[in-house]
């Protein structure tokens, strides 16, 4: 029976978990009050003690699982307190693709006003997946992260930094020594640093202070070659004993990046390459890609082509379309549709990034690409107002905040036929779906894609069309 009356802070109750949200929050409720528990899933009976109350909400924590949920499995983590880096190692995968799929429907008809969209089950990673290009280690949903950028900051203990990943919602450094997602190759790098750093006693970052050398270590690793990148972020210019560094590792290339600024961004504008070419290649279905260190490329290589091949099903390319990219990268998706189309145009606001997509066209004998370094919401809508080009599908793959908003009206303005929108959060997708319907377009489908197993996010791409395709 609801009572209408809030549990108070450090109460404690026995409480029914019946869902669970993507950030890894157990749904639960006291007398009709919705409380949120940290790594509860649905189907747990447990006892939880409430450590945070709010006027509509409340957060606890476990004291004790009464009856497992039966999607409950042993975590296999090596750190013993959550990293932040992922929330779902407890949770059996086919669970994980079922709340994926979930999140993607209610988001498109909460959020985005959208009518029993057609959502289809998420692509998994599951084994039968797999194939040569993945390296052995890799076993169904572990091991996919081709990249990581690990945060280096100073502590009070007899070594005088760590080198880990935040813990959630908090600014606190978890230490780090092997993690289940990230791929092999970078634990040795993380070794290698901190075995460097102590031999020549470098000092970590103080963001505070803003003193210290090393701020970050950012790590890539390409699954087609081999090859491994090693990015060292440092608040000055020289990194000590640079070649003795280089030597310890068993790297492709080795790139210092200077970054001075009084905030917390993880990369500067100063590259310099240590050894190697500062780049590594990657391949994706039947194109390779060159990926320098400020280039954006997705981290599991796998759930790319999967998620590459369901957009370009989507977009059913005849060859006759000219088609832009909004936000291209190294080349994106315009260089695995360019063999489709009759042109393809990609934009990007990072210099590298569309250095890059020249050099991959190059690589791959594309002779139908273009690219143009700028924002997408300031190329695009001169673009299409000129009418120097007539655009047949545009593919949209902004960053986790979305697409701004005088972009979508240029798309709108110039009634592109077809748009295949990919996008890493589900909100703000749903968002700028709600705007995209609202100018005359209709959503066709949806396909979610595991591209980060053990977590709950979950990227999508969205067909969406003017008439009918």
């Amino acid at each position: 029976m609801k009572t209408g009356l809030k549990p108070h802070k450090n109460s404690q109750h026995t409480i029914e978990i019946v869902d669970v949200t993507a950030k890894g929050f157990g749904v639960g409720y006291i007398d009709g009050f919705t409380i949120f528990v940290d790594g509860a899933l649905p189907g747990d009976s447990l006892r939880a003690v409430i450590i945070k109350v709010k006027t509509r909400y409340g957060y606890g924590k476990i004291l004790e699982i009464l009856k497992p949920s039966p999607s409950r499995k042993r975590s296999d983590c090596v750190v013993s307190t959550g990293c932040g880096g992922c929330q779902f190692q407890h949770f059996e995968y086919s669970a994980q693709l079922a709340l994926k799929t979930r999140v993607v429907f209610d988001a498109l008809t909460r959020i985005g006003g959208v009518e029993n969209p057609n959502v289809l089950d998420v692509i998994g990673m599951n084994s039968s997946v797999l194939d040569e290009q993945i390296p052995q280690e890799v076993t169904g949903p572990f091991r996919y992260r081709n990249k990581a950028v690990f945060p280096v900051v100073p502590t009070a203990s007899a070594g005088g930094f760590a080198i880990g990943m935040y813990a959630p919602r908090s600014h606190r450094l978890i230490e780090i020594t092997d993690c289940n997602i990230q791929h092999q190759a970078h634990v040795s790098v993380l070794k290698a640093l901190k075995e460097h750093m102590h031999r020549h006693k470098i000092t970590a970052y103080d963001e505070v202070a803003h003193s210290g050398l090393v701020r970050h270590v950012m790590i890539r690793t390409s699954w087609a070659t081999g090859e491994v990148m090693v990015v060292v972020v440092i608040n000055g210019d020289e990194f000590p004993a640079e070649m003795e560094f280089c030597d310890r590792l068993e790297v492709s290339t080795v790139v210092i990046n200077s970054n001075k600024k009084k905030n917390n961004t993880i990369l500067g504008n100063d590259f310099r390459v240590l050894r190697g070419t500062g780049s590594i290649r990657e391949r994706i279905g039947h194109v390779e890609y060159q990926i320098s260190a400020p280039s954006f490329f997705q981290v599991n290589p796998v759930q790319m082509k999967a998620l590459y091949d369901a957009a370009l099903r989507q977009a059913a390319l005849t060859g006759t379309e000219t088609v832009l990219d909004a936000h291209v990268g190294a080349g994106g998706v315009a260089l695995y549709a360019a063999a489709n189309a009759r042109e393809v145009i990609g934009v990007d606001i990072v210099q590298p990034a569309i250095d890059d997509a020249h050099k991959n066209a190059a690589i791959n004998g594309i002779e139908n690409a273009r690219f143009i370094c700028g924002a997408a919401e300031e190329v695009i809508p001169a673009m299409l107002s000129s009418g120097e080009t007539h655009t047949d599908i545009i593919f949209l793959d902004p960053p986790r905040k979305g697409c701004e908003k005088t972009l979508l009206d240029a798309i709108i303005t110039a009634q592109i036929e077809k748009i295949v929108y990919i996008s890493c959060d589900p909100a703000t997708l749903a968002r700028d779906v709600k705007l995209l319907v609202a100018g005359g377009y209709k959503v066709v489908e949806a396909q979610p894609v595991d591209m980060f197993p053990m977590t709950g996010k979950v990227e999508c791409s969205v067909l969406l069309c003017r008439g009918d395709c």
